[in-house]
Order: C-alpha cells, then structure tokens, then sequence
C-alpha cells in the first residue's frame, strides 16, 4: 500500500481525508514516517498536511521517524527527518 501513490492519489481525487487520524490520533503522514517512506513523506507534505500534528500521546511525525527501526531503512529516516525540519517541523 505504502508505495501505491496512484491508488492513494485517486482516493484524495474522489474525496479521502489525508487528514483522517486513527484510534491512536494517527495520522497517515505518522504512518509514512514510520515505515520510512520518504516518497509519501514528501507527497502528504505537499498536500499540506500537519507536519506538527500531535497523537493522542503527544508525538508528531518528527517523533515517529527519529525512533528507533530496522536497519533496512535508516538512510529513509535520515532523509525523512531532515526533510520535515525543511519544511517546518518542530524540533522543540
């Protein structure tokens, strides 16, 4: 699913919320960071969503992509994190 970007960008075409959060207060930016998909990172950005929206615990996307995951994908969470900071994440 996370990198089938013609179904999600057909879904926000006939009217999906990409703003739609979870149980957890999860949004699908929270979900992209957490996978390491940068490339869907930068496309929720780009469609202007929260960059800085909290969960129901008080983590942000920024949170998600700094933690801890498999090795796989650290250069993914590299750029992920350097690419919210970019476009207005907040560091504090």
């Amino acid at each position: 699913m996370w990198d089938r970007y013609n179904i999600i960008n057909y879904l926000i075409e006939c009217g999906a919320d990409i703003h739609k959060e979870n149980k957890y207060g999860k949004t699908l930016l929270f979900l992209a960071c957490k996978r390491g998909n940068e490339n869907l990172v930068k496309y929720l950005i780009e469609h202007k969503v929260d960059i800085n929206k909290k969960d129901k615990k008080g983590n942000t996307p920024l949170h998600e992509a700094c933690r801890k995951r498999n090795k796989n994908i650290k250069n993914s969470m590299i750029i992920i994190v350097k690419y919210l900071i970019e476009h207005g994440a907040d560091v504090n």
